[in-house]
């Protein structure tokens, strides 16, 4: 029996994810819709759409659900959409640093 946890089970998952996707925000998926379509649970999912990212395919996401930029105004608001949300991360670790160091 297969390892559902193998390298070729995850790439398996990857690549169901990745045929949910559609490029342009106004084709973008929910998260629900592609759960429905692979059968996957939600944290399937996420390890998939991770997996993605990490060997280089640009996901876009928003309310409006998962996407592929269409175009440069797309991943445009897409990076904004992500420096802000790195930038809130490294102010709530500056704080916690703080804290840590007794101050």
């Amino acid at each position: 029996m297969k390892n559902d946890n193998s390298p070729a089970a995850a790439r398996g998952r990857a690549e169901k994810v990745f045929f949910c996707l559609n490029p342009g925000r106004g084709n973008a998926v929910k998260g629900e819709d592609i759960r429905r379509l692979t059968g996957l649970p939600d944290r399937a999912m996420r390890k998939a759409l991770e997996s993605l990212r990490r060997g280089g395919v640009v996901i876009c996401a928003d309310e409006a659900g998962y996407y592929l930029p269409e175009t440069p105004g797309e991943l445009r608001a897409y990076v904004q959409q992500e420096q802000h949300r790195l930038d809130a991360v490294a102010l709530n670790l500056e704080s916690a640093r703080e804290l840590l160091e007794g101050g």
